[in-house]
């Protein structure tokens, strides 16, 4: 079996791009999170024990790691939505700082457009949204004005997106049954509250180290969390640095479509190998629409790609990423690496 170098040398930057083993390392662990290091070094042509090492070096040093979340952004039961936050310019480091710690709050982006600061924000229901977006992020010195945009479908989100670095057969090998839904019949209740946690800040923790963290039987953790594994009510989910990933330019398109119309092309838009996330929302526009792409000329490109294809889609605004301090809960450096983390908790 061949075996792959190790990654370079520690004192090489951090942020120096990947070699094709270490790409797709991530991108089978894009394809199956927790799946076991002898499966990923079958699927990659390398040993167990170099997959695991090459891993933790790429963990360590927050270039990818393995979340996971569950709720509002798999079973659409709580209340997952984006709210733009206008900002007095000199203020704007000082709100991100101040709401960068909530953990209701999973993602800040500071954007280009109508708006300052694009949060993503996962609550147990439209009650708990309305006390987040006026007495916390309204509340704050420094912010002007906010609108949410609620999500009233996800077509497809970030767990979906990957590299493109395997080779079909590797995937398979990964995972075979590739189409085959969730079960979608399960919720994350209170109960799981910790383990959600646990899981969102190392999505491949083992049954063992789950129960030690949770204070959980390990056969109860193991019965829980294949549960919802099964049920896609909790989504384990691998994360690269934007700045080594090939893909570092971020876009929001804000587009309106045909109500008769929506499922169609909000299905046909999330198979979009630049998608990141598609979603119903109720907005004053209809679509939401998130894209990783090479360059900052390529979200034109796309965007005309888009208008092509779907003729009934008319996109009406669109937002560039110019930072992203925190994803999904971790908390990121101006490249995109891993620094820390919050702990996503809808029901804060």
């Amino acid at each position: 079996m061949k075996n792959s170098a190790d990654l370079p040398a520690t004192g090489e930057s951090h942020s120096a791009p990947l070699d094709e083993t270490d790409l797709a390392l991530v991108n089978a662990l894009q394809a199956a999170p927790r799946a076991s290091w002898t499966l990923i070094g079958q699927a990659l042509g390398i040993s167990a024990v170099t997959a695991a090492r090459r891993w933790e070096r790429l963990r360590s040093r927050g270039l990818a790691w393995v979340t996971a979340y569950g709720g509002a952004f798999v079973q659409e039961v709580n209340c997952a939505a984006f709210v733009e936050v206008d900002c007095h310019p000199s203020q704007v480091r000082a709100v991100t700082e101040r709401l960068v710690r909530d953990p209701r709050i999973t993602g800040i982006e500071h954007v280009s457009g109508g708006t300052d600061l694009f949060l993503t924000v996962m609550v147990s229901d439209l009650t708990a949204l309305s006390q987040l977006s006026i007495e916390v992020i309204g509340a704050q010195e420094g912010v002007n004005a906010t609108r949410s945009m609620i999500a009233t479908h996800l077509f497809t989100e970030g767990s979906r997106w990957d590299l493109r670095s395997l080779a079909p057969h590797q995937r398979g090998m990964l995972r075979p049954g590739d189409d085959a839904p969730s079960t979608g019949i399960g919720t994350v209740a209170p109960e799981d509250r910790p383990l959600l946690i646990a899981l969102g800040r190392d999505g491949r923790l083992g049954y063992g180290e789950l129960a030690e963290a949770t204070g959980m039987s390990e056969s109860t953790v193991r019965r829980r969390v294949s549960r919802m594994l099964r049920e896609g009510s909790v989504i384990p989910r691998c994360e690269i640095a934007h700045g080594i990933s090939g893909f570092p330019v971020f876009v929001h398109y804000l587009a309106d479509v045909p109500s008769a119309a929506m499922a169609r092309i909000g299905a046909s838009i999330a198979a979009v190998t630049e998608v990141r996330m598609c979603a119903s929302i109720a907005a004053r526009h209809a679509l939401l629409i998130t894209a990783w792409v090479r360059s900052v000329p390529d979200t034109r490109r796309l965007e005309a790609h888009l208008a092509e294809r779907f003729p009934e889609l008319a996109i009406q605004d669109r937002r560039l990423t110019l930072a992203n301090p925190k994803r999904m809960g971790h908390l990121l450096d101006p490249e995109g690496r891993n620094t820390g983390f919050v702990p996503m908790d809808l029901w804060a």
